[in-house]
């Protein structure tokens, strides 16, 4: 009996899905003086454009959230940069960096110095699930984030 329930125990987790046992991903703040807010926006998306924007009221590093390599550092049409870190299957993409700190390809650790913001920006992190067979999931990063961003009322 005993040898019949350890197989049965075994199998389950053979067999058990795999984000049964995945760990919550837990994401540096970007800053280390500042904060998130929820973006306004003029209307809304369908689905939900899952981002956080970032303020600070003084200039600041901005952080890799995660240990990753850098994917992209190029300029966006607000002359600032775009830099796209991936790790474990996802995608940390910044927006309106105004001194990117990292080259393509190069390898980072959560907490290192990737950029440098400019008070009065808006920095916006957005988090992609890189897809088995279609379209990037859009993740809302406000649920990993170390530092707590308000949601809207």
């Amino acid at each position: 009996m005993r040898s019949m329930f350890i197989a049965c125990l075994l199998a389950a987790l053979v067999y058990a899905p795999e984000n049964l046992f995945a760990q919550k991903m837990v994401l540096v703040c970007p800053f280390e003086h500042g904060s998130g807010r929820e973006p306004k926006e003029a209307f809304t998306w369908d689905p939900p454009d899952h981002k956080v924007i970032m303020i600070s009221t003084q200039d600041s590093l901005i952080r890799s959230v995660v240990s990753g390599e850098v994917v992209k550092v190029q300029a966006n049409e607000e002359n600032k940069y775009e830099v796209v870190l991936f790790y474990n299957d996802h995608y940390f993409w910044y927006n309106n960096v105004t001194r990117p700190r990292v080259t393509r390809l190069q390898k980072v650790v959560a907490g290192q110095t990737i950029g440098i913001y400019t008070f009065g920006d808006e920095l916006e992190l957005r988090v992609y699930k890189e897809p088995k067979k279609s379209d990037p999931e859009m993740i809302d990063p406000r649920e990993m984030l170390e530092c707590k961003i308000p949601k809207a009322q």
